[in-house]
């Protein structure tokens, strides 16, 4: 490529900056500001469109009323039909505002163009009484009665003190007792809490009651809670016969042991239901050990 000659540079050369600074002259720096405003104004611009649209509804109006020419009609116009504002000469001259044709709506009836459909007053209501009603308003039953409550109302009845005598070098003896059900509500099972002194055991033996599960103990006591094969019926009653065996060898004399009780609750799926009387679901056994 021949090389251009230093006066024909210097040219170019001078040409390219002149529109450089020309191009320079008509670009605006970015605004940062640009996006939120064109967001606004498209806002700005919504709101606007609704006002307008107003506004026109009311230009039209008034344009209905002046009619054609810039025309003046009496003050104020007596229907909402074009035919009945077209033109002044439909009125006679002595006729006053205030007494409009005989059939003729209220002289305070706002103009409405023809074709726009007149909002119904707010101040009414619905149009439909029963649109905003819930559907079945008025065709729901009446609440029945609360279902009473009926707590079981079961009553543990048995000896305050039983006797043990010696038995194959221990204490042994049997204690019965009665399970009443004075309650009307069925339950599942009837369940046993056994308060026994640490030297105690109960068995269950031809028994209705368990088996059996530790739920706590101290130096002195455990407490299980036996389950009941059977239920009482409502009005009913029900014995059982439990073996107590002491695990102390058999001495001259005589000895109590105190801390023996038993409670007897029912059980509904699981649960421990609520007596009505709970001051007779326990009994408490004083062990009277004799001889040797």
């Amino acid at each position: 490529m021949d090389e251009l000659d230093p006066m024909t540079a210097r040219r170019l050369d001078a040409a390219f900056a002149d529109l450089r600074a020309d191009a320079l002259d008509r670009v605006v720096p970015p605004n940062p500001d640009a996006p939120r405003r064109i967001a606004y104004r498209r806002t700005r611009n919504r709101i606007a469109a609704v006002g307008t649209l107003a506004v026109a509804v009311v230009a039209g109006s008034v344009v209905g009323v002046l009619g054609n020419n810039g025309a003046k009609l009496p003050d104020p116009p007596v229907a909402n039909t074009p035919s009945q504002t077209a033109a002044p000469a439909t009125f006679p001259p002595s006729a006053t505002p205030s007494a409009p044709p005989s059939g003729s709506p209220s002289p305070t009836a706002t103009a409405t163009p023809s074709g726009t459909p007149t909002p119904p007053p707010t101040s009414a209501g619905p149009a439909n009484p029963t649109a905003t009603r819930p559907a079945d308003q008025g065709q729901a039953p009446d609440p029945g009665p609360a279902e009473p409550d009926r707590p079981t109302d079961l009553v543990l009845t048995g000896p305050t003190e039983v006797t043990l005598t010696p038995s194959d070098g221990r204490y042994a003896g049997t204690i019965q007792i009665v399970v009443r059900n004075q309650g009307e509500q069925p339950y599942d099972a009837n369940a046993l809490i056994m308060v026994e002194p640490l030297e105690v055991r109960t068995r269950f033996e031809g028994s209705d009651f368990g088996p059996c599960f530790f739920t706590d103990q101290n130096t002195r006591t455990r407490t299980s809670e036996c389950g009941g094969f059977t239920t009482v019926p409502s009005g009913g009653a029900q014995t059982s016969t439990l073996a107590i065996v002491v695990d102390l060898a058999p001495a001259p004399g005589t000895r109590t042991i105190d801390g023996y009780r038993l409670t007897i609750r029912s059980n509904l799926d699981g649960n421990l239901l609520t007596d009505e009387t709970p001051g007779d679901n326990t009994i408490a056994v004083r062990l009277r050990l004799n001889g040797g």
